[in-house]
């Protein structure tokens, strides 16, 4: 159901409102060698350099720019199959080496895509990447995605759909496997997106049809809300590595990217260690929930199982005085 008037003006209205507001002017940042770059995210093993991906005559390829927008390497993915990606985003594995997983969350209309692993390289010096695929599927049917972004805390892989009026928070299992790997929707965010990445002290960076939003995490409400003159049309949206700086892509083949500076941590966004990911009723998570009980499903069926043998061993005793005492 798409809201309109008042009813879709109180959707989209940050939660907790008022959320604080900040306006952010842009300033020019570059306008990349590359052109039509479908999305970015800034490296692990490069901060200075910003991964992105696009796709032209020769097909859709990775690329390293630089600050200044150059081209300091592209590369093909051997393995994967032909057709346009329009997400990227960077995680570490367990053993602390980083990876870049791209894909075409379009793809998802379907139910299904696929997401495409290589380790980001150490090198700039361009070539071919060996990739490790990966098939995803929706536990709800198909749905466009808006953004991939990972959790460089929890080192999981997020999408968060495109939609009119709100969007769908999906988590990917914490290892993925050589089978369909199922998503689980954690939550509904009462605003559309339109792009997203994560700060490195794990804030959750929005960009919005209207504004850029700051969440603590991914489970968090908004806290910080900032409004700029910059050009909200563009598909590529990332975070810069020190987490000062949102970029954003202007509209067209040949985009001007605009950098917006994003306000200092607030109450509101300081990411919280302890907490766990929020689940929507009816839809629980592999992992404890917000409001769980303690421990999770094993923990709770222990305690009850504590608290039974507890009122039970009870019972006998009052029994066995009674029958001692006739």
């Amino acid at each position: 159901m798409v809201l309109t008037g008042p009813a879709a003006a109180a959707e989209q209205a940050p939660s907790p409102s008022p959320a604080a507001t900040s306006t952010a002017a842009p300033h020019p940042a570059f306008r990349p060698a590359v052109a039509a770059p479908a999305a970015m995210v800034a490296g692990v093993v490069h901060p200075d350099i910003w991964w992105t991906v696009a796709s032209g005559p020769a097909g859709s390829r990775l690329y390293a720019l630089d600050g200044k927008g150059r081209a300091r390497a592209s590369y093909t993915l051997t393995g994967a199959p032909a057709g346009r990606w329009d997400a990227i985003t960077v995680v570490k594995n367990g053993s602390g080496e980083s990876g870049l997983f791209i894909g075409d969350l379009s793809a998802g209309r379907a139910g299904t895509l696929l997401l495409h692993r290589v380790a980001e390289p150490k090198t700039l010096t361009g070539g071919a990447l060996p990739v490790k695929s990966f098939k995803v599927k929706f536990p709800d049917g198909g749905h466009r995605g808006a953004a991939l972004l990972a959790d460089p805390s929890e080192t999981r892989i997020y999408i968060i759909t495109r939609d009119p009026a709100a969007a769908g928070v999906f988590a990917l299992p914490g290892v993925l496997g050589p089978s369909v790997n199922a998503l689980t929707r954690l939550r509904t965010l009462p605003f559309p997106v339109r792009g997203g990445d994560f700060a490195q002290d794990g804030r959750l960076v929005l960009k919005t049809t209207t504004d850029v939003r700051i969440l603590g995490g991914i489970r968090d409400d908004v806290g910080q809300v900032v409004k700029t003159s910059a050009s909200l049309a563009g598909h590529a949206f990332g975070v810069t590595s020190d987490g000062r700086k949102a970029f954003l892509a202007g509209a067209g083949t040949r985009p001007v990217f605009r950098s917006v500076a994003l306000p200092a941590v607030n109450a509101a966004t300081q990411p919280d260690a302890s907490a766990s990911p929020a689940a929507d009723d009816g839809t629980p998570v592999a992992y404890p929930s917000k409001s769980g009980m303690p421990g999770g499903l094993l923990g709770t069926g222990a305690l009850v199982g504590l608290v039974l043998l507890g009122l039970l061993g009870g019972a006998f005793y009052v029994r066995g005085r009674r029958h001692g005492g006739g």
